[in-house]
């Protein structure tokens, strides 16, 4: 493994892997494939989905990921990435969080999914929607959203916030209204 590709396995200041996160991962065997899909399986049994906008917007990127399993509630893509990025991390698979904005309606829509660095290439999973591209630049996520940024998590994006995600996107569709 090269060292950018170690780079992606470290911890992140909102997703610092904790004696938790090792202990619930360290369910989850079988080859990097198997592992892959038992993180998808937790998170489907085990995470509610924050269903009053309000709150999802006041608490938007806001927590690390060990407030988020505490409260095993999710504000949608935003969380979800960062546990699954995080939890491969635990179990020794390279990750990187992908923030997007919608090329179609970017005042209004962005998306986060994750790629993994699995048998000596990235692949994209979009966690939220149980999709696997073995080809990231030819998935559905790169075809519908402009880049905003790739990190360990949200905050190593730059997004703390919903205030933040806001002011990203804005600058990106004011660059794009240039072109």
């Amino acid at each position: 493994m090269s060292e950018n590709e170690k780079k992606w396995l470290k911890s992140g200041e909102q997703s610092n892997i904790t004696e938790d996160i090792t202990k619930i991962v360290s369910d989850f065997s079988g080859s990097d494939f198997e592992k892959i899909m038992s993180i998808l399986n937790w998170m489907n049994k085990n995470l509610k989905r924050c269903s009053d906008q309000e709150k999802v917007l006041q608490i938007f990127a806001t927590r690390d990921i060990s407030e988020v399993l505490k409260e095993m509630l999710s504000t949608g893509c935003h969380d979800d990435a960062l546990i699954f990025a995080t939890f491969c991390r635990a179990l020794g698979i390279p990750s990187k969080y992908v923030v997007g904005i919608n090329k179609l309606d970017p005042k209004n829509r962005g998306h986060c999914v994750v790629e993994l660095f699995l048998h000596g290439r990235w692949i994209l999973v979009d966690q939220s929607r149980g999709s696997i591209f073995i080809d990231p630049q030819r998935s559905e996520f790169y075809r519908m959203n402009y880049i905003v940024g790739k990190g360990l998590d949200s905050w190593d994006v730059g997004i703390k916030s919903f205030k933040t995600w806001e002011e990203k996107s804005k600058k990106i569709i004011e660059h794009i209204s240039k072109i």
